[in-house]
């Protein structure tokens, strides 16, 4: 994305705060702070600098770099130490992070913002930062309930309405798409299925008009298994957000998203009891991973179709796909690589039991022995 070198240092900070960061439009967002720092090098703006290390911070959040987040925060309040409504939206984003970093720091967090909460009112002098903040603190509000065992319904009653308020302001696009997720998952959460497809479809729009690939991905994979569990025509309108997530990864090179697709594919054909579909899918995956030396995704292609036999009781092909996987990375390396594969085999174990498992690696083995004799034998050989 280009900026224009022309404009001047405040326009530059609103275009970096009101590009639209969603979930992996980091690069676009980073082209803007960048441009907008280098511009507030030749000027005296203590507030203009603030606004760039708020939002600096909120970059950092989306790349999970909180403790950059946390640096980018305290350098506000050395900028603007007085500036009531700026600091206290500091605090609500320092807030946020913690919430993040685990339960001790969201405990502490959680009860910030109910003081936060009760003192904003107060301080609300019209500025409008003001309104930010309070945007900021419904988010952060939401986003503590989220994590309680019964959420509170009137944190996410608040966001809803704060999403339907701003759903057509392009100014505040990170806020309706956060807003939106946060919502899809409370409904998951209560078992509401309808609200949860409501809410993802609306996030998978907002990723659509402001071409973020990635965000629009993962939201049609998501929508896709909800769409799965309400059932009924549901399953064919997941096989086709499914469908179109596999084109765009494929179009926009994002390979760990095409993969996510390719396994959603096979889930699906699984779900619907067409495993032989579902495993030439994770064949295909397979053989990418392969191809392209990428052993993490090699090795989950053949934890699911070890998986997808064993669901449909074949157990002996499940160990077989793991212990021939074993075999041929461990003859193309060098190396023992039996490690590797602990997880899919202890799951079949699991299901299993020991006893089973131990008789299918004696039969299979037997086997091999037997294929691997004839093998050398020739035609002639009368034993």
């Amino acid at each position: 994305m280009l900026v224009s070198r022309a404009m001047d240092p405040a326009s530059l900070v609103e275009k970096a705060e009101n590009e639209p960061i969603l979930g992996n439009r980091i690069g676009a967002v980073r082209v803007t702070v960048d441009a907008a720092a280098q511009a507030l090098d030749t000027v005296d703006a203590p507030e203009l600098r603030a606004r760039v290390m708020l939002r600096l911070a909120q970059l950092k959040m989306a790349e999970n770099d909180y403790d950059a987040a946390d640096r980018a925060l305290e350098a506000v309040g050395r900028h603007v130490p007085d500036h009531a409504a700026l600091r206290f939206l500091t605090g609500i984003r320092a807030c946020r992070v913690a919430l993040r970093r685990g339960p001790k720091q969201r405990a502490e967090a959680g009860q910030m913002l109910v003081t936060a909460a009760t003192r904003v009112p107060q301080f609300d002098d019209g500025d409008p930062i003001w309104q930010r903040v309070s945007i900021e603190l419904a988010i952060a509000i939401a986003e503590h309930a989220i994590h309680d065992d019964t959420p509170d319904e009137s944190a996410f009653a608040a966001l809803r309405e704060l999403v339907d308020t701003f759903a057509d302001d392009r100014t505040q696009i990170d806020t309706v798409f956060l807003g939106r997720q946060l919502l899809a998952t409370f409904a998951l959460g209560r078992g509401d299925l309808e609200s949860a497809a409501r809410s993802l479809r609306a996030v998978l729009k907002l990723a659509h008009d402001v071409s973020s690939p990635a965000d629009e991905i993962e939201a049609r994979l998501t929508l896709a298994a909800v769409l799965v569990e309400l059932g009924g025509v549901g399953g064919e309108e997941a096989a086709r957000h499914i469908d179109k997530a596999k084109a765009l990864a494929r179009q926009h090179g994002l390979a760990s998203l095409e993969q996510a697709s390719v396994l959603a594919q096979a889930g699906l054909l699984a779900e619907s009891g067409k495993t032989a579909a579902a495993l030439d899918h994770v064949l295909e995956l397979a053989r990418g991973a392969a191809a392209d030396k990428d052993l993490p995704r090699y090795i989950a292609a053949v934890a699911i179709m070890a998986e997808l036999y064993a669901r449909r009781g074949d157990h002996v092909s499940a160990f077989r796909t793991i212990a021939e996987a074993s075999h041929a990375l461990s003859t193309a390396t060098g190396q023992d690589a039996a490690h590797l594969f602990r997880e899919p085999l202890a799951r079949l174990r699991d299901r299993i039991g020991e006893a089973r498992l131990a008789q299918i690696a004696a039969d299979v083995a037997k086997a091999n022995q037997l294929s691997a004799s004839l093998a050398t034998k020739t035609p002639s050989d009368p034993s």
